[in-house]
């Protein structure tokens, strides 16, 4: 599906359904690639919150925590997401955490269509270990060990990827590829599924 495809669904109910396509989800469930291979799939432009806040601030999530932690990143990120709220064909992949700031998040929903990538523990734990760069990219949110630190952080997560999306796609087991035939599909019917905007 190209732009042009993408403006005709968006047309279709005769007022604009949806301005942004927004990806959320926990660490190392696809956000960023899957994003970057939509974004090229449907010809619209990609940002990353993460990639964004670190470009602006010159620091990598993880030296931003270490040197403000996480209260001070989550300010950070809560900023990017406001300023995202005027963006229009565009693909954007959010922070694991963006979803706690929950009235930010209900602004830029607005004139979004919102993908939750789901996993399961499991899957996110075998990916954060097999991934190199995880240890140095992803800081800690709790100090605790990894697997705890992921059931705790999903049970508390869920609820708001759930209220917070439109339309979960679950990744277990399944190629970035997969997973883009799958939202585009989704996209080539959004205007008869969305109805909050």
């Amino acid at each position: 599906m190209m732009k042009q495809q993408l403006d005709t669904v968006v047309a279709a109910r005769g007022k604009t359904v949806f301005d942004r396509i927004i990806l959320t989800g926990f660490r190392a469930t696809g956000k960023s690639l899957v994003g970057s291979m939509l974004a090229r799939r449907l010809g619209l432009d990609f940002c990353d919150t993460d990639t964004l806040l670190c470009a602006d601030s010159g620091l990598s999530v993880a030296e931003y925590v270490a040197r403000y932690g996480w209260p001070g990143f989550r300010r950070r990120e809560e900023q990017v997401l406001l300023a995202l709220g005027n963006s229009s064909s565009v693909v954007i992949a959010t922070g694991g955490g963006a979803i706690l700031h929950e009235q930010t998040w209900r602004t830029l929903r607005k004139k979004s269509i919102i993908f939750w990538l789901r996993a399961d523990c499991a899957t996110i734990e075998q990916r954060l270990l097999a991934d190199n760069r995880s240890r140095h990219l992803r800081p800690s949110l709790t100090g605790g060990d990894l697997s705890g630190e992921i059931r705790e952080q999903l049970a508390l997560r869920a609820p708001l990827y759930r209220r917070g999306s439109d339309v979960v796609i679950d990744t277990d087991g399944r190629p970035p590829s997969e997973l883009v035939r799958e939202i585009v599909q989704v996209l080539s019917t959004a205007g008869r599924r969305k109805n909050h905007c």
